[in-house]
């Protein structure tokens, strides 16, 4: 029977830096002024980070009870900041702030992104990119601050929106589809080896 977990990060080192990705990616290994150069329509750049453990299992976080969107479910992102040296750096940065977790390489965008506009849809543009990341271990542990516990779901309990005895629901719509998307494929990943 799975459990939602309940873990806090303790005093963390910095984000690791020392990841890999392939030459597929280069377009987001760029800082973020310049990929807003590059794309001027958005006005901000959003992350996630897709990590399945060794038994095809994904990582899940539920939003802290006291944050936007409180007790929702959803991958670790978040917002891409100037100071990180690329977009590819700041999807390591997330994962490790909200989940201890050190990205090993970022392997694949998920998707082509999807924009969005805060502010019930009145704000400025911006765009969230996910990507299939793999991870050195899977000892997670989480910032109290964002998020209050985590759930490894298969494909079928994200689908159901149930993982042992929690139900869930995702942060939004977008964000429920783009987790399918990352299942179909990894399954298609194991497929051709």
């Amino acid at each position: 029977m799975a459990k939602a977990t309940e873990v806090t990060a303790g005093s963390a080192p910095a984000a690791p830096t020392n990841f890999t990705y392939p030459l597929s990616l280069a377009p987001f290994n760029l800082p973020l002024q310049g990929f807003l150069a590059v794309n001027p329509k958005f006005k901000g750049i959003a992350i996630g980070a897709f990590v399945f453990n060794e038994e095809g299992k994904l990582l899940l976080v539920q939003r802290a009870a006291h944050d936007s969107l409180p007790l929702l479910w959803e991958i670790p992102g978040g917002a891409c900041d100037f100071e990180d040296e690329s977009l590819l750096h700041a999807v390591a940065r997330e994962l490790w702030e909200e989940s201890a977790l050190r990205a090993k390489s970022i392997d694949t965008l998920v998707g082509n992104g999807v924009p969005f506009s805060a502010h019930k849809g009145k704000g400025p543009l911006w765009c969230k990119y996910s990507f299939l990341t793999r991870v050195e271990g899977y000892d997670v542990k989480l910032d109290p601050n964002e998020h209050q516990a985590f759930l490894w779901v298969t494909e079928e309990e994200a689908r159901e929106g149930k993982c042992g005895d929690v139900e869930f629901q995702y942060t939004f719509k977008e964000q429920e589809l783009a987790v399918y998307e990352a299942f179909g494929m990894m399954k298609e990943k194991t497929t051709l080896g």
